[in-house]
């Protein structure tokens, strides 16, 4: 009794609060001139009243008008307003007008700005400003670790990866995000790609290994471990690696340079007709659902709203114009940053029926107004996202096409240099004396079921016919 008694007095509280400042935002707003500072005003006070995504069009309004640098209070409604609304929503912003803000969060927001610019040194001089209290400092650990890597300035970027390692777990002592746990996940890869990029293989091979396979970010790095011992000469471990893509649990990963690396191991150990095999099928496969792809790309450069309701119409039947489509869409459907944009559209939704059911005013329909260019706009960023997808799923498949068109060019000269022939039925294909493993591997039988324990260790067993 006396806990529904204190709920029901913390709802009042919170309805009222909700209340009042609407109201008080609502007062500023009627007034005859709304100057800068009522612009201001307007957007505190809808912050307060935990009314985000109608404040957010008059605190852009407000970052663009002014010229003065954001006082402490309008700092910390934007910190409380990015967490709710989300980074991109800011990100449209030019940086003349996010400069005036001194929040961490927005040094975050215009290194990434300089980041994608390649404007390096730059987008390092604001992600160093960032205070190592602030929750975005372990994302700009990892940003920086990143820019330190992509300049191949390994060392550095090991320093700054471990920064983002140990900032996440004490952040995720206190709050446990998918974000953070994502960050950190992607922290440890990101040494074990440090390692790869200095080919020290086999340090790189045991930091993959720190990523447990509950992580989200695991899936993936499957086909950088294949890479890893492609590079050690190890094959068929390669092979073994890439086979788990094939298990049920893992029919959403498309990545068609999976299908290279394949022919390419097959090719490494004289197994021809296997690269062959491989490299046709792709071929007959992909070929003119990629070309169909290209034309869509082309005939839909700036629908974003299109690209918006194609996934939305995918999640919604499960169907799409061809296979190629389905498995794009399906990957970008349960991709992390799609699910947070999508979670946000629906926050924003919700928040426009609750303020529609109010009564009508002047200012109820200045904020609905708003709130249909926020949803909008919110629909374009999703949009743009998924095309962004498409296009690196095109690119990825154009790239892989060229390396199928290398296998089979390699294929037909080695056949040239020495008669080959293979008789499938007159030969064991495997044997488990052809498998190299250390003291903590150990062999079972494939049964052709794949279990979740399992999958990444698989290693085949073919007697290389070099």
């Amino acid at each position: 009794m006396f806990l529904r008694y204190t709920v029901s007095i913390l709802l009042f509280v919170f309805i009222t609060q909700t209340q009042a400042s609407w109201n008080s935002a609502e007062k500023q707003y009627s007034q005859r001139k709304l100057s800068t500072t009522k612009v201001r005003n307007i957007s505190l006070e809808l912050i307060d009243g935990k009314f985000y995504f109608s404040a957010l069009p008059w605190f852009k309004e407000y970052l663009a008008r002014g010229t003065k640098r954001l006082d402490r209070k309008t700092e910390l409604a934007l910190g409380k307003l990015i967490d709710e609304v989300g980074l991109k929503q800011f990100e449209t912003l030019p940086i003349k007008f996010l400069k005036r803000s001194k929040s961490d969060n927005i040094r975050f927001i215009v290194a990434k700005k300089f980041l994608r610019a390649k404007k390096y040194d730059t987008a390092r001089a604001y992600l160093d400003d960032i205070s190592i209290n602030h929750k975005i400092y372990p994302f700009a650990q990892n940003m920086l670790a990143t820019i330190y890597s992509v300049s191949k300035k390994y060392s550095l970027a090991d320093i700054h990866f471990k920064k983002c390692i140990t900032s996440s777990n004490q952040a995720l002592n206190r709050n446990v995000t998918q974000n953070l746990i994502l960050n950190r996940d992607y922290c440890v890869l990101g040494k074990a790609r440090n390692k790869f990029g200095e080919r020290q293989y086999e340090q790189s091979e045991l930091l993959y290994l720190d990523i447990p396979k509950s992580s989200y970010v695991w899936p993936e790095i499957l086909f950088e471990e294949a890479w890893n011992s492609y590079y050690q000469g190890n094959y068929n471990r390669t092979l073994g690696k890439l086979v788990s893509y094939k298990a049920p649990v893992l029919d959403h990963m498309f990545n068609p340079e999976v299908k290279v690396l394949e022919a390419l191991s097959y090719l490494r150990l004289c197994l021809y007709d296997d690269a062959k095999n491989i490299s046709d099928s792709f071929y007959d496969k992909f070929m003119t659902p990629t070309r169909n792809l290209r034309r869509f790309l082309n005939a839909n450069r700036k629908k974003t709203t299109l690209y918006f309701n194609l996934v939305a119409s995918y999640e919604k039947t499960g169907s799409a114009r061809n296979f190629l489509m389905k498995k794009l869409l399906k990957q970008i459907s349960k991709d992390i940053v799609y699910v947070e944009l999508k979670e946000k559209m629906i926050a924003a939704q919700k928040e426009y029926e609750n303020i529609s059911s109010r009564r009508s005013t002047r200012f109820k329909k200045a904020v609905v107004s708003n709130l249909k260019e926020v949803m909008r706009s919110q629909r374009n960023i999703i949009g743009a996202y998924i095309r962004g997808k498409l296009i690196s799923q095109y690119a990825n498949l154009y790239k892989t096409f060229e390396g199928m068109s290398y296998i089979k060019l390699e294929v037909l000269a080695q056949r040239k240099a020495r008669l080959y022939e293979f008789n499938e039925r007159g030969r064991s294909r495997g044997d488990i004396k052809y498998i190299e493993r250390n003291e903590k591997q150990y062999f079972w039988d494939f049964n052709g079921e794949f279990w979740a324990d399992e999958l990444g260790d698989y290693v085949f067993a073919l007697k290389s016919e070099c």
